[in-house]
């Protein structure tokens, strides 16, 4: 409801007054008197409900927000060890890769611990209390779980699969570090049905399938291609000056990579 006019409530009070009272002007002003102080309470609250839209609410009353949706900002996740390893591009793992002067340790050999992230940011914020929403209205169906998904990511994420008790879900472009460093806590908030499990794909080109959208053994990667350039990152030019161009590039689609991200586990 929107804000009243200063008196609008006043008089709407008095005209309640029942004709046979209305020529008593102590009654009157008495009932004006008490129905100010009535409107002095309305005029410091009706704006209230405005400042707790999950759209516009930011800072305390956000998070006032979340904790009555019972998704705090701050959680507990999984402290995991990094390991020695080799890192291989366009594969994700589930713990870090270092090397032997960062502090890691062999595979199986370290202890994962927990440790607590807090999410700062409002908007961040935001859209993990949107998804929220969807999965507290138990709205399981692929569509509702593909806008809850892509509230968080962006119009280029997608249900890859749903299948046999599980669902692949694919942000479908690169993550920055403040997402990467609370995607286990994704899974938390996203309407999956009980009994479901989820698991992530964090490719950015084709993935092999057949089928429309899906990609091939030799898909476009690089049509204007790509430019020459020597182990110093030289650019390559003709005697005119042009770049030296390899030509169009194809590669094969990559596979559909399923990762746990381990919502609830290390």
């Amino acid at each position: 409801m929107a804000c009243v006019e200063t008196d609008e409530l006043v008089e709407a009070g008095v005209d309640r007054v029942l004709t046979q009272y209305r020529e008593s002007p102590k009654l009157l002003h008495m009932i004006r008197t008490y129905m100010r102080k009535v409107e002095e309470v309305y005029s410091a609250i009706c704006d209230l409900p405005s400042l707790f839209d999950l759209n516009t609410a930011v800072g305390d009353q956000l998070t006032l927000i979340g904790k009555r949706m019972g998704f705090p900002r701050c959680h507990c996740v999984c402290d995991v060890q990094p390991v020695f390893g080799f890192k291989c591009d366009g594969f994700a793992t589930d713990r870090p890769i270092v090397g032997f002067c960062e502090g890691g340790s062999w595979s199986g050999c370290g202890e994962d611990g927990i440790s607590e992230i807090c999410i700062t940011d409002d908007e961040m914020y935001r859209k993990l209390l949107i998804s929220r929403s969807y999965q507290m209205q138990s709205r399981y169906s692929i569509a509702d779980l593909t806008a809850a998904l892509q509230t968080i990511y962006g119009s280029s994420a997608r249900v890859m699969a749903a299948r046999h008790g599980r669902v692949v879900l694919a942000p479908f472009r690169p993550l920055t570090s403040a997402e990467t460093a609370i995607l286990q806590i994704v899974p938390r908030v996203l309407p999956i049905a009980p009994g479901i499990v989820t698991r992530w794909h964090f490719g950015t080109f084709k993935v092999f399938g057949f089928g429309e959208g899906w990609g091939g053994f030799c898909e476009d990667w690089e049509p204007e291609g790509l430019a020459l350039a020597t182990e110093n990152g030289d650019v390559l030019v003709t005697e005119d000056g042009e770049e030296i161009s390899s030509g169009p590039l194809t590669r094969g689609a990559d596979w559909l990579c399923q990762i746990d991200v381990k919502p609830y586990s290390c």
